[in-house]
């Protein structure tokens, strides 16, 4: 349901986390630039943390589960930021600025969709309660 504006914010941190899987760098080392395809945890994170918020995408008619599927890809935000500040700590690595904005912007999206569809919960069970 295109209408639901945590619709479009759900859209926009599945585009981010995407973009952050296939085409934008995580981190460099010696010069040489690493995706999260190099690094086998940061991939499956950031497939399933995109997948998440597009399966959230289609879950509007079952509000609970969707709250349920965003604060779960919220949680593999974080996890993918502290895996992000491992490796920084671990190889002294410098990290790239676009993938930690779009991570940020992910995160951000994530939690306005997450208030959009509490909102639209708190709304349908007043007028519940109403009835």
């Amino acid at each position: 349901m295109i209408q639901r504006i945590q619709s479009i914010y759900l859209l926009v941190a599945t585009i981010a986390m995407t973009l952050i899987s296939f085409k934008v760098p995580v981190y460099t080392l010696n010069e040489k630039l690493f995706m999260a395809q190099d690094d086998t945890k940061m991939f499956v994170l950031t497939i399933v943390g995109a997948l998440l918020a597009f399966i959230g995408l289609f879950m509007f008619k079952n509000r609970k589960f969707q709250m349920k599927l965003i604060r779960l890809a919220v949680l593999i935000e974080m996890v993918i930021g502290v895996r992000l500040f491992m490796v920084f700590k671990e190889f002294e690595v410098s990290l790239n600025v676009n993938c930690i904005i779009l991570l940020v912007f992910a995160l951000v999206a994530l939690i306005m969709a997450y208030r959009g569809v509490k909102k639209d919960d708190d709304l349908v069970r007043s007028v519940d309660r109403i009835r």
